[in-house]
Formats: structure tokens, C-alpha cells, sequence
């Protein structure tokens, strides 16, 4: 629900009274990956689905996911969809003509 705000294990453990390292081993045993992994994956499909449903710019969808650099957030997409965002929008455009 608030994956596009500045969120760390840091802040969450003081919200929820939960040692931060704890939490994060807590998080990696349950969801087999690190917050921070989980968080990034969870933010790019994100930007993938605004990529598929809408008109928005790079850096607006950026914005949105929750990123604040955009040369960090393509590299992720990237990493992540093997892409950039521009072309994985053209792919997903040209497949659906």
C-alpha cells in the first residue's frame, strides 16, 4: 500500500517495536529475498503495468513507484525486465497490433 514512499526496515521496526535486523531476517525466511529486493521487484512491476496502461513519462512513473533518480530506476527496470522501459512499452505495443 505505501510502496512508493521512503520505506526501510530501519523505519518499520521502530514503527512496529521490532528490531530492524530481525525484521529483515524475519522478512528474507518468509519471502525467500531481502526487503530491499522484494521492494525494488514489487516497484518495477509497478512501473510495468503504468508502462502497459498508460501515457505517463519515464520520469513520472518514476515518481510513482517510488524512485527519485532516473538513471537508477531504468537500470533497475533493466535488471529486472531486461529492457528499458521505452522499449518494453514498444515491445508490449507492437504485440498487441
Amino acid at each position: 500500500e505505501h510502496y512508493a514512499q521512503n520505506l526501510t526496515l530501519k523505519d518499520l521496526g521502530q514503527k512496529y517495536y521490532i528490531n530492524s535486523a530481525y525484521l529483515g531476517q524475519l522478512f528474507r525466511k518468509t519471502y525467500g529475498v531481502s526487503f530491499k529486493d522484494y521492494l525494488n521487484n514489487y516497484r518495477i512491476e509497478m512501473a510495468a503495468s503504468l508502462l502497459l496502461h498508460t501515457d505517463l513519462k519515464n520520469y513520472e512513473i518514476m515518481e510513482k513507484v517510488g524512485y527519485h533518480d532516473l538513471d537508477y530506476f531504468i537500470n533497475k527496470f533493466i535488471a529486472l525486465k531486461g529492457c528499458t522501459p521505452a522499449r518494453f512499452r514498444k515491445k508490449s505495443r507492437e504485440s498487441n497490433t
